[in-house]
C-alpha cells in the first residue's frame, strides 16, 4: 500500500512539471493573416483560386505574374488624396489574355486592371484581408473590346468597367494613363460625386489558365 501511494505521489509531481518541448502557456497564438507581398498594400485572395504573385521590383513599381491565378492588391486612400480628382499611373503587359471575354462572368480574365472604390468604409479591410465595399470603377486593359467602351461588370454589383487599352499593339511598353475620377464617377453612376476610399490593381487568368506578366507604377491621386 505504501509503495502504491508513493507511485501516485510521484506521478502527481511529474505531471505538474513543465514539458521540455512545445509552446509555453505565455506564447501568443500564430497570426492568421498572411503578410502582404507589397508594403503599403493588402492582398485579397479568392476561395479555391491560387493567388496572383505580386512583388515590388523598384521604387513605385509592382510586378504581377499570373498563370491560372487571381488575387488583388488594395491600398487605402489618405484623407489628403481624397480631395484630388486625377488618378494617374503607368502599366505594361507582356500580352493580353487571348481567350478572355470580359463581359462574360465565366471568361472575365484580364492582363491589367486598376480599381477605384468609393464609399465610407474604414481601414479594417486590411486587417481582415477583405475587399473594400462600395461603388467601384474598374479601368481595364482588355483583350479585344473597343477602347472607350463602358459596361457593367458581369459578376460584381455596382461596378462599372472602362476600357482604356485593348489588344497587344502596345504590349511590352509602358503606357501612361490619366483619369478624372469625378467625371468617370458621374458617367458610371449618374449624379453626385463619391469619395474614393481605396485603390486596387488586379491581374487574373483563373478562367483561361493563360500566362501574363504585368507591371504597374503605383496609381496616385493628384490635383491635375
Amino acid at each position: 500500500m505504501k509503495i502504491l501511494l508513493t507511485l501516485v505521489s510521484l506521478i502527481l509531481v511529474f505531471a505538474q512539471l513543465p514539458l521540455p518541448f512545445g509552446p509555453s502557456q505565455e506564447e501568443k497564438p500564430a497570426e492568421t493573416e498572411k503578410p502582404s507581398p507589397v508594403k503599403g498594400w493588402w492582398m485579397v485572395s479568392y476561395f479555391a483560386v491560387p493567388p496572383t504573385r505580386y512583388s515590388r521590383i523598384g521604387t513605385g513599381v509592382i510586378k504581377a505574374e499570373s498563370l491560372g491565378t487571381r488575387s488583388s492588391l488594395f491600398r487605402e486612400v489618405s484623407e489628403k488624396e481624397k480631395r484630388f480628382p486625377i488618378l494617374s499611373w503607368k502599366w505594361k503587359i507582356s500580352n493580353v489574355v487571348r481567350s478572355a471575354i470580359e463581359t462574360r462572368k465565366d471568361r472575365n480574365d484580364a492582363a491589367a486592371r486598376v480599381i477605384v472604390v468609393f464609399g465610407k468604409e474604414k481601414s479594417y479591410w486590411r486587417m481582415e484581408g477583405m475587399e473594400p465595399r462600395g461603388l467601384r470603377i474598374e479601368y481595364l486593359w482588355g483583350s479585344g473590346l473597343p477602347v472607350g467602351q463602358v459596361f457593367n461588370h458581369p459578376s460584381e454589383k455596382f461596378c462599372k468597367v472602362f476600357v482604356l487599352e485593348s489588344g497587344e499593339g502596345k504590349a511590352n511598353q509602358w503606357v501612361y494613363e490619366e483619369r478624372n475620377i469625378r467625371k468617370d464617377y458621374s458617367t458610371a453612376f449618374g449624379t453626385g460625386s463619391g469619395e474614393p476610399v481605396a485603390i486596387g490593381i488586379q491581374t487574373d487568368t483563373d478562367h483561361s489558365n493563360e500566362k501574363v506578366t504585368t507591371y504597374y507604377s503605383e496609381p496616385i491621386l493628384k490635383k491635375k
